[in-house]
């Protein structure tokens, strides 16, 4: 996963201001969803090792499985605590009751949990972030 940003301010200590353009539009409904309530730009402060100067176009790179891995606290936690919660629920009453209640218990439980797993993980994810200059837009590239 990849976006464009311009560099907006550095620091002696190898922090730079980044500022990230609007999200792209979906051409299946141009729009009319979430996109449009979305700030027109966001800014972030990133750790570099590369020498760059304000108003540098730059490509922030997140490697694929950090973005699964994000995905896994939302998603995966949930199901599984329904899964799990609805599975322990029916084994101790035996009955569907037990098993909805065991559901709901388990779902609740994960979601006080989430809150802090999901702000460890952004942490851990803002460190695996890679910032490369972005190649020229006149730059001519070879296919392969």
């Amino acid at each position: 996963m990849t976006a464009e940003a311009t560099v907006t301010r550095t620091s002696l200590a190898g922090r730079v201001e980044l500022e990230f353009g609007p999200p792209a539009r979906c051409r299946g409904c141009e729009g009319a969803c979430l996109w449009r309530r979305m700030p027109a730009a966001q800014r972030l402060t990133l750790d570099t090792s590369l020498a760059l100067a304000v108003g540098t176009q730059v490509v922030v790179a997140l490697p694929d499985r950090y973005l699964l891995l994000g995905s896994l606290p939302v998603h995966g936690l949930p199901l599984a605590a329904l899964l799990a919660g609805a599975l322990g629920g029916a084994a101790v009453t035996g009955t569907d009751a037990g098993a909805a209640v065991g559901a709901v218990a388990a779902i609740a439980a994960a979601l006080l949990l989430v809150p802090r797993l999901r702000a460890r993980l952004e942490r851990n994810t803002l460190r695996r972030v890679e910032i490369h200059a972005a190649p020229r837009r006149d730059a001519h590239t070879h296919s392969l």
